[in-house]
């Protein structure tokens, strides 16, 4: 079922990218705003490294909304305008969210976009799709034109593995750093 959640993903994802133009560049640390963030919720739905990040991000002025996925039925925690986590109730067979939720997602526009998960979640990459947002960065999971900065943590995972240290993981937390490393190393003239 994951793999044709997977292929159907992609079909959509090249016809709603070919016909959707976006006019996306890159945003700086400093200039962002507004940000969203996509998640993938822990199954006890705490997420603490998302709420740290979620503070951190908010101490330096800017406005967040977080959207996470998690793999049930239901979930205990109350849907908010700025923190949510979506289940399986709220999307489609295909794991499409529904349709009000994409509403809800083409009316906002974000100065920066932030996907978070490590692995690729189908419904997660809808709301990424449909996210407007004039600059958009995660991790390198398909090979759809969705995201304008990509770390690729093949790399990382490698040289982690060699080490063999409990210590070095990648999670959110690792992820959020390097991303706003680059945000805010990366100098632009406009």
């Amino acid at each position: 079922m994951k793999k044709l959640n997977s292929y159907l993903f992609h079909k959509r994802a090249q016809k709603y990218l070919s016909e959707t133009p976006r006019s996306h560049r890159f945003v700086s640390y400093d200039k962002a705003k507004n940000i969203l963030l996509l998640f993938e919720s822990d199954l006890q739905e705490k997420n603490v490294n998302i709420r740290k990040i979620i503070t951190q991000l908010q101490a330096d002025g800017k406005k967040v909304s977080a959207w996470g996925f998690i793999n049930k039925k239901e979930v205990e925690t109350a849907i908010l305008p700025e923190f949510r986590i979506l289940h399986h109730k709220q999307t489609d067979f295909f794991r499409k969210p529904i349709q009000s939720f994409i509403n809800e997602l083409e009316d906002q526009e974000f100065d920066l976009m932030i996907d978070l998960s490590l692995q690729p979640i189908v419904t997660l990459e809808y709301i990424a799709m449909y996210a407007k947002a004039t600059m958009k960065t995660g991790v390198h999971k398909t090979d759809l034109p969705i995201f304008d900065f990509v770390l690729d943590t093949e790399g990382i995972k490698a040289t982690f593995q060699d080490a063999a240290s409990t210590e070095n993981q990648i999670d959110e937390t690792y992820l959020f750093d390097q991303i706003i490393f680059y945000l805010k190393s990366i100098q632009t003239k406009d």
